[in-house]
């Protein structure tokens, strides 16, 4: 076999394994908006997180799967000379699956215990992507003069799905990890 053969052989193969299947469908978490409140004392959190699930997310709910959102939300108060200084480290918990004999999707909010059914995936997404009235901190336990800041993020936790599902994210870096930026705002006490 010709060399330059041998080369463009060598080429097509290692781009194919670059790219398998053409473009991949990854999924993505963008958080919209995310604010607190000052009420009776307590800091609260509302915010507004898109959920976007890859192919390989979507494979595994539909697969029988549950699916594993948790929100963090992470309070800091800023120090000029000293590492930031973490206050408090809060995380909401959603299970989501799909029910194949009704077809429909059971949204399990893990720290409150709550569960609701929806009628469609958007929905079901729009549910958990929406932050009302978490309670952060009281405002008692900052100093009125420290500049804090919170921030907020999603992620699908790999970790809780189950062992052969768990095993396709980690070994093909799939859609199964899909983690978003950290969103960050200061906080005025």
């Amino acid at each position: 076999m010709d060399v330059r053969v041998r080369c463009i052989l060598a080429v097509l193969l290692c781009l194919s394994l670059a790219t398998p299947g053409g473009a991949k469908d990854e999924g993505r978490f963008d958080i919209r908006s995310a604010f607190a409140e000052l009420e009776d004392d307590v800091f609260y959190l509302n915010g507004r997180i898109d959920y976007h699930l890859g192919k390989g997310a979507l494979e595994a709910l539909e697969g029988g799967g549950t699916l594993n959102f948790k929100v963090q939300i992470e309070l800091t108060r800023k120090r000029r000379f000293m590492p930031d200084a973490e206050i408090a480290s809060l995380r909401q918990r959603y299970r989501l699956q799909y029910h194949a004999l009704t077809g429909r999707y059971l949204v399990h909010h893990s720290n409150s215990g709550e569960h609701q059914s929806f009628g469609s995936l958007d929905a079901a997404l729009k549910h958990i992507g929406r932050i009302q009235r978490v309670p952060i901190i009281d405002a008692s336990l900052l100093d009125d003069d420290g500049r804090y800041e919170l921030a907020l993020r999603a992620v699908l936790d790999i970790r809780e799905l189950p062992t052969g599902l768990r095993w396709l994210g980690i070994w093909w870096n799939d859609d199964l990890k899909i983690v978003s930026e950290w969103y960050r705002w200061p906080l005025s006490p």
